[in-house]
């Protein structure tokens, strides 16, 4: 489905589905959002007393009326061969199974801009004249201080690496240790599923086992463990909601439908964590680096849409943005603040509050998912979900369900730290 709207800089815009352009003119194609989006720059003053009468206004205004937002860095250095600025959602762990898509530089532009926005669970962009750090369709700013509803998120616990599944099944599968990354990414699209529908966090269940055929290599020995029946292998079951570790957990079928068994367009292996690298299996996996994130994000957010899913909302920032800390914070006020959902930051463990334990804290790479943050707090913090539960990290800051709180320089300090990658938004 292709929607046709306008622009009156731009003139008619062909957009791929899912995405309403609202102009400060309006003409058939934008629907109901013309009504919510809305540009609220200042009006033209009137005209002075001692003004002229000529009836033919001067059209060049002696003060820009548009906003001043300062752009996210998601651009890095132009590459020689394309002459072009480049994604910076890229790593240094070579994946060539798993391949990073090349997102529209158009998109790339509006979401530095921040003018990507979601509004009654669509998105839109919002016409250039508009400050970004508005509420949409209104005069009011984006709160100093927001925390999105964890009633479900925070109950978003992995697996552990053994025990016994939903049936009742023994297992083992230290894997399952390592799915962090996995996890932060099943609690930004719950965000989704409640905003627009899809993806079906909570509906996923089934049997998942570890994509080592997928990714080309043989299972590793010692490897996982997993359930049986008539001596084949079946996997270990689980769905949206479980007690099967004597606490409540929601999201495990999701979490490992993620980890094993996603395959966005592109990809030879399934599954957005890394079992294996350099043709040999790994065991345990290393997770899913921040690439991964941001496709998977967008493939799932996206409904599948195979149109356009490749920039439909999430883009990376590299933690040597020389605006970093900056760019963050914008990057959750907008997210979190404004839109409703949370950032995905991968980052250093070693740095944050419920991993310390003096001097045998270790730097281990690790995902949150940022909820929440307070501009206006001294000193300014930010609020983050771990599924990570307190049988993979029993360290006394962390426990099932805790809604943590750092400040926001720790968190940056994270994200630059030795195992730190960047954010997703």
């Amino acid at each position: 489905m292709i929607e046709r709207a306008w622009n009156h800089h731009l003139g008619p815009r062909t957009l791929r589905r899912g995405v309403v352009f609202c102009a400060a003119v309006l003409l058939a194609g934008c629907g109901a959002q013309a009504a919510v989006i809305s540009p609220t720059a200042s009006p033209s003053p009137s005209p002075s007393p001692t003004a002229s009468p000529s009836p033919t206004p001067d059209p060049t205004p002696t003060k820009s009326l548009g906003p001043t937002f300062q752009p996210i860095d998601v651009w890095a250095t132009p590459t020689p061969k394309s002459g072009k600025a480049v994604p910076t959602a890229q790593d240094n762990i070579a994946q060539p199974r798993r391949p990073a898509p090349v997102q529209d530089p158009d998109f790339l532009a509006l979401k530095a801009s921040g003018r990507i926005a979601l509004v009654d669970g669509e998105r839109v962009v919002l016409p250039a004249d508009v400050d970004p750090m508005l509420m949409p369709g209104t005069e009011q700013p984006v709160p100093d201080a927001r925390v999105l509803d964890i009633s479900y998120s925070r109950w978003i616990i992995e697996p552990t690496g053994g025990g016994r599944d939903e049936l009742g099944r023994a297992y083992s599968d230290e894997n399952y240790w390592n799915l962090c990354e996995v996890g932060a990414t099943t609690v930004a699209l719950s965000y989704w599923q409640t905003l627009t529908g899809v993806p079906d966090v909570r509906g996923m269940k089934g049997y998942f086992i570890d994509p080592y055929t997928s990714e080309g290599v043989r299972w590793p020995s010692p490897g996982p463990v997993l359930p049986k029946v008539n001596g084949k292998v079946v996997g270990t079951y689980f769905s949206g909601e479980d007690h099967v570790n004597g606490y409540l957990a929601y999201a495990r079928g999701y979490i490992l439908y993620l980890a094993t068994q996603v395959q966005p367009p592109g990809w030879q292996s399934t599954g957005m964590a890394v079992f294996a690298l350099n043709g040999k299996p790994l065991y345990r996996t290393i997770g899913a680096p921040r690439p991964n994130v941001t496709t998977v994000l967008n493939w799932e957010a996206s409904g599948h849409d195979e149109d356009n899913w490749e920039s439909f909302w999430y883009t990376g920032v590299m933690r040597f943005s020389p605006n970093f800390a900056r760019d963050l914070n914008a990057a959750v006020t907008l997210d979190v603040g404004r839109d409703g959902v949370p950032v995905v930051a991968v980052l250093d463990a070693h740095d944050l509050p419920n991993w310390q334990e003096g001097t045998k804290t270790r730097h281990l790479f690790h995902g949150i998912a940022i909820v929440g943050y307070d501009n206006a707090s001294n000193p300014p913090t930010y609020s983050y979900v771990e599924t990570c539960g307190r049988q993979c990290n029993s360290r006394p800051g962390n426990y099932n369900g805790k809604l943590q709180v750092a400040p926001q320089s720790v968190i940056v300090s994270a994200l630059q730290d030795t195992l730190g990658s960047g954010f997703v938004w």
